[in-house]
Formats: structure tokens, sequence, C-alpha cells
């Protein structure tokens, strides 16, 4: 028995979603087909984590089991063959049995992404939230770092998220502004649903001047889904990257990647 990772890249505006819905295009299910009509047989994928209708990714981790002992290389190649040209493979490894793309995750990071003028861009459309008003960055800056530790996030999730306990650690949150870009960036070990669109909101509230960088913290204590902004639209969020031990290790010996 093998255990095959996979390291995934989406453009997520055609899908609902990473996870299978019936009768529904979502990420899981044409990652499935694919690996489903390369292998001789069904397979189960297990996922890091799951991004809602719209959301991207960069770096999603995902796994499946299976007896075929086709190399690695093969199984690059053949699924990008097979997947639609808005979703490819980055990286494909053989891990122990054990390994789950969503336990031994270390940390996530989301980015939201701003595209700050006056006109909306061609290329960005899609990618990021446009937004004509300017923002006041250092002010976001300053409230983000409210957000940071280990607290109770019940004002910034999903009324219908379905997490027992609202409890998370964000590990930092940086914002880096590249104009016309601006990138909120967010760490942590996992987030509640919609967690990081409600974030992005909150502070865009304060970039544009009608809330006090002190805010975020009476919102915290609130614990009141109502006090906080609005949940960003999914086309602006990316899942940039997700970590685990050894990592480095197994991405240097990748001598796969580098053949014909």
């Amino acid at each position: 028995m093998r255990n095959i990772r996979l390291d995934l890249e989406y453009d997520g505006r055609n899908y609902c979603g990473w996870q299978w819905q019936p009768n529904l295009p979502t990420i899981e299910g044409a990652v499935k087909r694919a690996a489903e009509t390369m292998l001789p047989h069904s397979i189960t994928l297990y996922s890091c984590g799951r991004t809602d209708a719209g959301v991207h990714a960069e770096q999603h981790v995902a796994h499946f089991h299976t007896e075929v002992h086709l190399p690695v290389h093969v199984v690059f190649r053949a699924l990008n063959s097979l997947l639609p040209p808005d979703i490819a493979v980055h990286r494909v490894l053989d891990m122990p049995l054990d390994w789950s793309a969503r336990h031994n995750a270390l940390e996530r990071e989301y980015r939201y992404r701003i595209y700050r003028s006056e006109t909306p861009s061609v290329f960005w459309r899609g990618r990021a939230l446009w937004l004509e008003r300017k923002l006041d960055v250092d002010a976001m800056r300053e409230a983000a770092q409210f957000l940071v530790g280990k607290h109770d996030f019940s004002a910034f999730r999903s009324r219908h998220c379905d997490a027992e306990n609202p409890v998370r650690r964000v590990l930092a949150i940086a914002i880096e502004e590249n104009p016309p870009l601006i990138d909120m960036r967010v760490r942590g070990h996992a987030f509640l649903r919609r967690q990081v669109r409600t974030f992005a909101g909150s502070l865009l509230y304060v970039g544009l001047g009608k809330w006090p960088p002190q805010k975020m913290a009476e919102i915290l204590a609130s614990k009141d889904r109502a006090q906080a902004g609005p949940t960003l639209e999914a086309h602006g969020l990316t899942l940039a990257a997700v970590r685990y031990e050894g990592d480095e290790e197994r991405f240097a010996a990748e001598e796969w990647l580098r053949r014909d």
C-alpha cells in the first residue's frame, strides 16, 4: 500500500469549493475523476482542508492510498494530462502510510488580495477585490495585531460554521503594500469557516476609516458575528501555503521534477 501526496494549484472561479458535492463542479471531484481514470480502482481523497466556492489555491495538499506501483513522475504527468486547465498538480510524493494532509499540517497561510485603483484591472479581475477608495494601511496593520494569538473567534466565523470549538491560534498577520496591490497574509494552525474573509472585511473597515484599530479588541470580546465587518468576496482569497515538517528536505530531493 502507498500513500500518495498531491500538491495542487487551482483557480477556483469555476468551482463550488474543494469538497465534493453531488451534481456540482468541485476541485475534489475533478481530482478524484482524474486519479480514477489513471488507476484501476476508486480512491478516497483526503485533504488539508476545505476552500469555499470561488477561492483559489497556490498550494492545496491532498493524499490518497493505492497499491498501484506507478513512479511518482508518471503519476504527476498523467494527472496533469487529465485535469482541466484551471487545476494543476505541482508535486507528487510517496509519504508514510500514517501521514495525513490535514493532521500533519503545521500551519496554513491564506492571502486576501485587494486591487486598489480608480480603474478596474482586466488582469486581476476574479483574483483580487477591486477597491477604488484609498486605505490607511498603517491603521490596518495596527488593528491586525489584536487578532494575533489564541482567541475565541466566534465573532469572525460564519453563522453556518460547524466547528465545535471556536478557539484558534493565529500566528501572524502581515499587510503588504505593493501598489496597486494590498495583500493581507494570515498564518495559523487552522481556521474557522470564512474566518479569514471576515478578518479582511473588518480590517477593510479600519482602512476606510469607519472603525479605529482598537475596534478589533471589542469585536473579539463580544463573540458576536454581528459586530464584525463583512465577509469579503471569495475571489480575493487564496490558500497560499500549507507547511509540513521535513518539506524542505523532501523538496530538495525531487530529482524527478528535473527529468525531460
